[in-house]
């Protein structure tokens, strides 16, 4: 059985994107294969596993989140 690594949970609280996250993650997992050098280290060293670590820990951002909180739904 493997160690979980993040909680989608508290990712989830974090940035309420929930379309976002998803696609921030796969464009750094690719990033981190091809180029880029990641900040953080994961057990299993899954470009994806480290990507969601990375922006659970705050060391990559969503840019233009200005842009998705007009498309956040106004619920009550």
């Amino acid at each position: 059985m493997s160690k979980q690594i993040f909680d989608y949970d508290k990712l989830s609280s974090k940035i309420p994107y929930k379309y976002a996250v998803p696609i921030a993650v796969a464009k750094r997992a690719e990033a981190i294969k091809e180029y880029a050098k990641p900040y953080v280290s994961t057990p299993d060293n899954n470009p994806v596993s480290i990507a969601f670590r990375e922006l659970l820990d705050g060391y990559v951002r969503i840019k233009n989140e200005e842009i998705l909180r007009i498309l956040l739904p106004n619920t009550k």
